[in-house]
């Protein structure tokens, strides 16, 4: 990394983290014993994983699988934002600053490049990869902490919901761990595909929801609906449109299924955003193709669906589930797949999501199966509604699945295997099966990606 880059930014992190430190700090004081355990396990493991990350070289593969954001906010930077109205040029190469772009891509709106943008105006060319892998980082641990807590609201026992059990921090701190060594969200540091930050609005939505439910049971006065889970969820549509999509599905499927009045309420509150999200993006979509037609391009939805009469792309529709054994653009290598290693972490990808569809059958709650529903299980109409999309770009929509691997094996481990309820197999073996997990991993990334 260039002396200029990190000369950038080095002196607004002190200032921004000094008063962070200084309150975490003062609230660690008051924790539990359990909770500062939690606390430190948690730094531990994402100090080890980005330390582990950045010094085999991490930074030097940023653009390994092409600089598109880059390109298109430099496009933005060199045409104009309204010039393109709103959209850019998406794997189209380099745009100098006197070829105003030919082709501008209908199909993603620019919400998951307005931060990049906003980094590369500040910290300019030469600290823009230095914030691309501290910002792709970050959102790696945000998701382990997201899909951490959506862990600990469907697993955790009513036992363990009263007496705060250590079980509950274990569940926690594993979902973290898988989360933040799993390959489909380390690919987040080498591209920058809206799919990511649209599956972590639509996480947080999943987790405010679900901390909205553990809140005071209905009375007979009208509850505030989650207005932070409204506005996240409007974010994930806006995003992502085909994510905003498949959610508009689930949330009105699932309310046809016998539930409790206060969670059909927190579903039907998420619908309008979902839905508004969408028409935002048809919306610059069509003022777009007024402004600039000639230039719009992007695949039709019955050509994602694979409903084409061409055999070219793909061999079927289950071909789309190749993202199970190959996320590696490029394809993998012929030594790697030969290894043990390969081996070890197509296993962890195809067990892991056996486990989960037995732990969503076997959760006796109707919220858990909701929001185990919400945050994993609905992606899975990714395969059928845009099949042709998923075989073709196993890569970019592995992301989507992410949730059913972690979900799946902490859920089979802290709630259906034999044993879970006693007080040492149980925890012994979903911390046990975490960290062998956690290390297979991240020595896959490590050898796959950064060797």
């Amino acid at each position: 990394m260039s002396r200029i880059g990190w000369r950038a930014i080095r002196d607004r992190p002190v200032k921004i983290l000094r008063p962070i430190a200084t309150t975490l700090r003062n609230r660690s004081q008051h924790l539990s014993p359990v909770n500062r355990i939690t606390l430190l396990a948690i730094i531990a493991i994402t100090a080890l994983t980005d330390w582990r990350l950045i010094d085999s070289g991490l930074a030097s593969h940023l653009f390994d699988f092409g600089q598109e954001s880059l390109h298109a906010i430099q496009a933005w930077e060199n045409h104009g934002f309204w010039s393109m109205a709103g959209m850019f040029s998406w794997g189209q190469g380099y745009l100098p600053a006197d070829t105003p772009p030919q082709m501008i891509y209908q199909s993603k709106t620019p919400l998951h490049l307005l931060h990049l943008w906003g980094a590369y105006k500040l910290f300019g060319a030469a600290g823009f990869p230095t914030f691309k892998l501290v910002f792709s980082l970050a959102v790696a641990s945000l998701n382990g902490l997201l899909l951490g807590w959506i862990a600990v609201l469907c697993f955790q026992s009513p036992k363990e919901k009263k007496s705060g059990a250590i079980s509950q921090q274990l569940i926690f701190v594993c979902a973290y761990a898988l989360t933040i060594s799993n390959e489909s969200m380390l690919r987040y540091c080498l591209v920058d595909e809206p799919d990511y930050l649209g599956l972590t609005f639509w996480l947080a939505t999943v987790a405010c929801l679900g901390w909205w439910l553990k809140q005071e049971t209905l009375s007979t006065q009208r509850t505030t609906p989650p207005k932070l889970a409204m506005v996240l969820g409007l974010l994930t549509s806006w995003t992502y449109p085909i994510l905003g999509a498949i959610n508009v599905i689930s949330l009105f499927l699932l309310q046809l299924i016998p539930m409790a009045t206060r969670l059909r309420q927190g579903l039907r509150s998420l619908l309008p955003g979902a839905a508004i999200g969408i028409g935002l993006y048809w919306l610059q979509r069509s003022i777009a193709k007024l402004l600039i037609p000639a230039k719009l391009y992007g695949s039709k939805l019955m050509d994602r669906m694979g409903l084409t009469s061409d055999l070219e792309y793909h061999d079927g529709v289950l071909d789309a589930l190749d993202f199970l054994f190959d996320q590696r653009s490029g394809g993998i290598p012929k030594v790697l797949r030969n290894s043990q290693i390969y081996d070890e972490h197509t296993a962890i990808w195809v067990m892991g999501i056996v486990l989960f569809f037995v732990v969503l059958a076997r959760v006796s709650s109707t919220q858990s199966r909701v929001l185990l529903t919400l945050a994993a299980a609905e992606a899975w109409l990714f395969i059928p509604l845009l099949s042709q999309s998923v075989a073709m770009h196993g890569w970019v929509y592995g992301i989507h699945f992410m949730p059913s691997v972690v979900l799946g094996w902490v859920g089979a481990f802290s709630r259906v295997l034999p044993g879970h309820r006693t007080a040492v197999f149980g925890p012994g073996a979903l911390g046990f099966v975490s960290l062998l997990i956690w290390v297979i991993q991240l020595r896959w990334f490590l050898v796959a990606y950064l060797a």
